[in-house]
């Protein structure tokens, strides 16, 4: 009873002096101005200039201060600057002795509001510094008006740049929240309008309710959700919806880097808990492809993300990714590559560190498949590394090892690859039955520097070997090779006798993405076919020449090297005209490989 009486008395007491504080105040308050102001600006934790008319209404049931000319400054926190500069600020707190905390209004008329936030998270509109508190969530405010106010946003940590108005329209309490913006966002004309509640209804058991709608550069962006604890904006459960005509414009909208696609749809939900945001039932669809799962994200105290992703395909093609996929292509009329010049290195692995699995049941190279993907990764302090990414290819198994450091810009990678089993006669070609069979052991070391394969392979390092130890080929494709009657007969009559291949070999040095063959040849029963010659990784052009050397006797044989070029995906054969000759009669030359030699 005494604690309870000794608790009323303070209670009173203080309330005494209060009221005896706001009666000074408002009978002379340009007296006392300068200690007020200096009162507000060590309460807020930031400087604070009235330059104006000061009005101080404390002896009311419900106070009120109306300030003119008002300027904010930033807080400590932040790098000095001016957070907000108001024509007319009023403010109208709660009703005193009432169970209603927080303001009755908050009306901001002309003014210029200034917002940063840092890469390590300090922002200039945060209550108190981050790296000693959360601060809580914002006093409860039951009604809210912004007219002729423009605002510019500076976020590092979500890459975002807005420049434009914002509003409240009209403080009628028993109409649902509306604030509306226009402007530019990342460069890029932007509208936005979030609708919420009616701010009395706001209890701090209940979810505050909101939709939010935002459209720019012919992205739409839409999410309907509730903050669990009103005014607390570290906790949103929330789902959202996006479309467009690309997805890398939905940077402009959420700051957040994506690869260029053709026409797209997504949708997911969120979930933000404080320093952690978990992104659940994400999906994206564009042409044909697929990408879904999950990310979480846990913001550390010290700016870095740690993020943890789990990512699927039904299918994934290369071709619905990229900026032939979006219709930005500044060459529509260059033929297709086979490297992707899709972006897979970008600066946010500087930023975060991730630890992830993609996995594509398909996965669309061109005319090449790959089936069941599974690409294990990791990111920290900008090193990636994938060091089991495993598939299956043409009736083969890889295994691709990859490492990158993001912390050079372009990132400096190396990959290493061994392919065991590829089938030959999976490979794409014109007519049936195929003209090779066997079974192909194919590694590839390289390294270099580039954010893409097609930048990595441009200049690359290393070396490329090729083996098949057992197989056969079409006698009229060997023989071609030596370019004689009997082979122009064998494919003009349509035979397809198959001859034994008893090895081949093609090994490639590859110095700044040129690979120069040191050995290249076909060791068939009837010809030994051998070459020479590079091929450019950059435009993937192919520049080779082949030679056939028949082991047994030929009649009427046009002596004649097949040059192939053309690209990667394209390859062309013809004739050497020019190094052409013809022979009668040719006893043939027996030239066997050491084909047990290339087993080591």
């Amino acid at each position: 009873m005494r604690h309870r009486l000794f608790k009323s008395a303070a209670a009173a007491l203080l309330l005494v002096l209060v009221t005896l504080a706001a009666v000074l105040l408002a009978w002379n308050a340009d007296l006392l101005r300068s200690s007020f102001i200096r009162f507000a600006s060590w309460k807020s934790g930031r400087p604070i200039d009235v330059r104006g008319a000061l009005h101080l209404h404390l002896l009311t049931r419900s106070p009120r201060i109306e300030a003119e000319q008002v300027t904010i400054g930033n807080p400590s926190w932040t790098k000095p600057g001016i957070t907000a500069e108001v024509a007319k600020l009023t403010v109208t707190f709660a009703p005193l002795l009432s169970r209603q905390s927080g303001l009755s209004l908050l009306r901001i008329d002309t003014a210029q509001l200034h917002f940063t936030r840092d890469s390590a998270g300090r922002a200039n509109w945060q209550r108190v510094d981050p790296d000693k508190s959360s601060g809580g969530p914002l006093p409860m405010i039951r009604a809210l008006e912004l007219v002729h106010t423009h605002m510019t946003l500076s976020d590092e940590r979500l890459h975002l740049v807005y420049d434009g108005d914002l509003s409240v329209v009209g403080p009628d309490s028993a109409q649902p929240l509306k604030m509306e913006g226009s402007g530019t966002l990342n460069q890029h004309a932007v509208t936005f309008r979030l609708t919420g509640d009616p701010l009395p209804s706001a209890a701090p058991d209940k979810p505050y309710a909101f939709e939010f709608d935002e459209r720019s550069s012919g992205s739409h962006f839409t999410a309907r959700g509730s903050l669990p604890r009103p005014f607390d904006l570290s906790m949103v459960d929330a789902a959202f919806d996006a479309n467009g005509a690309d997805l890398r414009d939905l940077y402009y909208l959420v700051g957040v880097s994506l690869p260029n696609t053709g026409n797209f749809h997504s949708h997911g939900r969120m979930v933000r808990r404080g320093s952690q945001t978990l992104y659940s039932d994400l999906e994206a669809v564009s042409g044909q492809s697929d990408v879904r799962g999950q990310v979480s994200l846990d913001t550390q105290k010290s700016g870095r993300t740690l993020v943890h992703a789990d990512l699927s395909s039904a299918l994934l093609r290369l071709v619905d990714v990229g900026l032939r996929a979006a219709g930005r292509d500044p060459h529509p009329d260059a033929p297709p590559k086979l490297f992707s010049d899709v972006q897979l290195i970008t600066p946010a692995a500087r930023r975060v560190d991730v630890t992830g699995k993609y996995s594509a049941r398909r996965l669309l190279l061109s005319r090449f498949e790959v089936s069941e993907l599974s690409a294990p990764f990791t990111i920290e302090r900008g090193l990636v590394k994938a060091p089991q990414v495993t598939g299956h290819f043409m009736g083969g198994n890889f295994v691709l090892h990859l490492d990158a450091d993001a912390n050079q810009a372009p990132a400096r990678t190396r990959i290493e690859m061994r392919l065991t089993g590829l089938q030959l006669a999976q490979i794409p070609h014109k007519g049936e039955p195929p003209p090779y069979e066997g079974s192909l052991l194919l590694q590839i070391h390289a390294q270099g520097r580039g954010d893409s394969l097609h930048a990595l392979a441009a200049g690359a390092d290393g070396n490329l070997s090729a083996r098949v130890l057992q197989g056969t080929i079409r006698a009229s494709l060997a023989e071609l090779a030596g370019i004689d009657l009997r082979g122009l007969g064998l494919t003009l009559t349509g035979r397809t006798r198959e001859v034994p291949v008893h090895c081949a070999a093609a090994d490639f040095e590859i110095h700044t993405g040129v690979m120069r063959a040191t050995r290249l040849f076909i060791d068939s029963e009837p010809v030994f076919i051998s070459g020479e010659g590079q091929v450019l990784l950059d435009p993937e052009t192919l520049d080779l020449k082949l030679h056939g050397e028949p082991k047994g006797l030929r009649i009427l044989r046009l002596k004649a090297p097949v040059l192939v070029q053309g690209t990667l995906l394209q390859p062309k054969l013809s004739v050497d005209v020019a190094g052409s000759g013809l022979k009668l009669v040719d006893r043939g030359t027996p030239n066997d490989a050491d084909c047990a030699a290339l087993q080591d």
